[in-house]
């Protein structure tokens, strides 16, 4: 009997520290002023839009241009056509605009302005701007996927960092107060 009571207090000891050290990380990361579950289902959400610009610049962008044909030569038609170049254009650029949005730095005014030079150049029929406005979107969608990652990689680090921080203080818990080491 005084065995399964020994083996009950052990059991009892591991769960407590175990409990214990989830408290003191929760207590360490609002003094710093981490909010672990925020931290998480922001790196979810960091995931869902990297793979969105990455499909976009992998697939995504080639098949817009493919679904729109051939460039017409003919004014009326050529409206139409760069019209359609510069919705799809507008279409991928809200893309970089989600990232910005997630990170704090979205400009109202400055979207603004793109879309206005894109409709300028879809009812002028100027399709050298438009094919130039999708290099700029282009290299805008590769320089959030870049801080898109980096900011996941910071993130990721401080979740490790907590989870290590919380196995080394679940043992120095247990050790301490578990095992007889403060009586």
């Amino acid at each position: 009997m005084s065995i399964l009571n020994r083996d009950v207090v052990v059991v009892i000891k591991f769960v407590t520290s175990c409990i214990t050290a989830g408290f003191l990380i929760f207590f360490i990361s609002a003094l710093t002023g981490e909010d672990l579950f925020k931290n998480q289902k922001t790196i979810a959400e960091l995931d869902g839009l990297l793979s969105e610009i990455s499909t976009e610049l992998n697939e995504g962008i080639e098949r817009r241009i493919k679904q729109l044909g051939e460039i017409p030569e003919v004014n009326p038609y050529r409206k139409f056509y760069c019209a359609e170049l510069a919705k799809e254009i507008h279409e991928i650029a809200y893309v970089t605009e989600k990232q910005k949005i997630a990170f704090d730095a979205f400009n109202v005014r400055d979207f603004e302005h793109k879309s206005k030079r894109l409709v300028s150049y879809s009812e002028t029929g100027d399709l050298k701007s438009l094919l130039d406005e999708m290099d700029i979107v282009k290299r805008e969608l590769k320089n959030s996927a870049n801080l898109i990652t980096k900011k996941r990689q910071k993130l990721i680090r401080q979740r490790t960092a907590y989870i290590v921080l919380f196995f080394v203080l679940w043992l120095a818990v247990y050790f301490y107060f578990g095992r007889g080491i403060l009586r």
